[in-house]
């Protein structure tokens, strides 16, 4: 019963573009690169893009069209 577990999923509350969470994960990426060096900065920047890109990757994979 996946239908139902995406149905009382946390998740499902979510209401964004996958695109969109994927582009500012490319720009915190880019951030990180400025910051070379700087290892709380990097990774701040680095862990917000990988949970951007994770919730963008289940989002696509689970959302209803």
């Amino acid at each position: 019963m996946p239908f139902l577990q995406r149905l009382i999923s946390p998740l499902r509350r979510i209401d964004t573009d996958p695109d969109k969470l994927v582009e500012e994960a490319y720009w915190l990426l880019k951030e990180a690169e400025k910051n070379h060096g700087v290892w709380p900065a990097m990774t701040a920047y680095t862990g917000v893009a990988t949970v951007k890109v994770q919730i963008a990757q289940y989002l696509k994979e689970h959302r209803d069209t």
